[in-house]
């Protein structure tokens, strides 16, 4: 076990004396915390990740209590992370562990975490979990880690120097604000989600961790071009290029619109070409069905604690036969799921189940688009597992939600934990590996599935959600519920076996 590895009550820590001669100055005598994890091996790569970063965090104190540097190392903690600087710092700190490493006769075994950590890093910086560390820490352990492992350590180290030369070198221009200014001026006007404001500042800090911290009037196209091509380096999708290049450029047209500058040093440069790009998601086959729906939550009334309760059975089942979003599930009421009558073929009356899919920001209930508010009949496969009946019991219990054990993420997005979750069962527990596949992905299951069955169109949009882009489609108000419940009765799902139904419901 590490040397800073704990365990308690099965779940791993991280602790860590402060060295004497730095406590007072770090205001700390150790550094403890828990990793949140029984996993033996992903505690031991953390616990390396975390010996690396507290080695930098004293060595940096003990060179300031040299310089006989004052003020609180919080406020410098806070302060913006120099990814170069970051590396180099990090690979003298990875050179002295090493050299204890061979001092030991351990150095295979040092050299084998170093590249399980190389691996990390880039699972990391491919979309997975930061485990708490910013993205300039992620690319300067990374490059720390590799420059060790090939011997090209000199690169890090004169590319940290260069960098500092640099900008020091920076007219910086008074009179203009930085980028985060002009997300906060951006935020007022437009009034937008959380989450999209944290993704713009972590465009702000990627662009910033290749170019340096500079004003927007010292902002170039040519550093609009470092950037694009270090995210083309990294390997992201040309639709991702696009994306962090367009957050720039709304922040640069407000720059120009307020005259703190006069061009928009992003405006002609783009992103790769998008022809030919793979689609970014596609359906589940059916061995990926089988493997969703034959894990131990269909076939042992098994309930994992993240997945939320009965959520983590009903929602695939719900998605893979209204193509719903997740949210759009997640965020359910019991008044939601009502009986609609509508007209047949004969003109006599007939009675259906739908869900409604609604706006309702009082009651905390969003969707994608005003074409998201909707009613979907409900198949007769979900009514057969007792899905009705499942309602029935949340509305006699008085329950806010259908589904009252899902917990809204920081953004306040009903299923955004539960979607975690989600990836990481389908990975791990359901064996499904190819990373086009995602939750999301029953909506193209039920996009497919219509057409398979050659069912209307105009129907297939009208359950999902989707805008035609016919202006003529708008009128007439809501789509009939006839042709929608009588598609909704021919659609199957080819060679899929329907699990049993939870044993409360049997």
């Amino acid at each position: 076990m590490p040397t800073y590895l704990k365990k308690r009550d099965g779940v791993y820590y991280f602790r860590r004396p402060v060295p004497d001669d730095v406590r007072s100055h770090l205001g700390k005598s150790d550094f403890g915390f828990s990793f949140r994890t029984k996993d033996y091996v992903k505690a031991c790569k953390l616990c390396r990740i975390e010996a690396v970063r507290t080695d930098r965090l004293i060595d940096e104190a003990r060179e300031q209590i040299a310089r006989g540097a004052t003020g609180s190392p919080k406020s410098a903690v806070a302060a913006p992370i120099d990814r170069e600087a970051y590396a180099a710092a990090a690979f003298v700190a990875l050179q002295r562990k090493r050299d204890a490493a061979f001092s030991a006769g351990d150095l295979p075994t040092f050299d084998a975490e170093a590249r399980e950590n190389l691996e990390l890093y880039q699972a990391m910086l491919e979309g997975g979990d930061n485990l708490g560390l910013s993205l300039a820490q992620v690319e300067g352990m990374q490059r720390a880690t590799k420059a060790l492992l090939t011997g090209d350590g000199a690169a890090v180290l004169a590319s940290a120097a260069a960098v500092s030369r640099e900008r020091k070198q920076v007219a910086a221009k008074p009179d203009t604000p930085m980028l985060p200014e002009l997300i906060d001026i951006w935020a007022a006007e437009r009034s937008p989600e959380a989450r999209s404001v944290d993704m713009w500042r972590r465009t702000c800090a990627m662009f910033y961790a290749v170019n340096g911290e500079k004003p927007v009037g010292a902002i170039t196209k040519a550093d609009v071009l470092a950037f694009r091509a270090h995210l083309i380096a990294k390997g992201n999708a040309p639709a991702t290029v696009d994306s962090r290049l367009n957050h720039l450029r709304s922040l640069f047209r407000i720059a120009v619109e307020q005259d703190i500058i006069p061009l928009d040093p992003a405006a002609t440069v783009k992103a790769p070409s998008m022809k030919g790009e793979a689609p970014p998601r596609r359906y589940y086959d059916a061995d990926e069905l089988k493997a969703v729906f034959g894990s131990a939550i269909y076939t042992k009334g098994e309930r994992p604690n993240r997945g939320a309760g009965e959520a983590a059975y009903w929602l695939p089942l719900l998605a893979l036969y209204t193509g719903a979003r997740l949210n759009e599930m997640g965020q359910l009421r019991p008044k939601d799921i009502l009986q609609e009558v509508y007209l047949d073929a004969d003109d006599k009356e007939q009675r259906a189940w739908v869900i409604r899919i609604t706006e309702d920001k009082q009651d905390g209930l969003t969707v994608k688009n005003p074409s998201s508010n909707r009613r979907v009949p409900i198949h007769q496969a979900l009514i057969d597992l007792g899905f009705l009946r499942f309602v029935d019991a949340a509305r006699d219990k008085g329950q806010a939600r259908i589904f009252p054990d899902l917990k809204p993420d920081r953004y306040g997005v009903m299923t955004g934990n539960w979607s975690k979750w989600y990836g990481l069962h389908l990975r791990q527990v359901c064996g499904v590996l190819d990373k086009k596949i995602t939750f999301h992905s029953f909506r193209h299951n039920f996009k497919r599935h219509w057409r398979e069955c050659d069912l209307n169109k105009a129907a297939n949009d009208a359950i999902t959600g989707h805008e035609s882009g016919s202006v003529a489609d708008k009128y007439g108000g809501d789509y009939p519920l006839r042709p929608m419940v009588e598609g909704m009765a021919r659609y199957r799902v080819p060679g899929f076996t329907l699990p049993p139904p939870p044993a409360s419901l049997r």
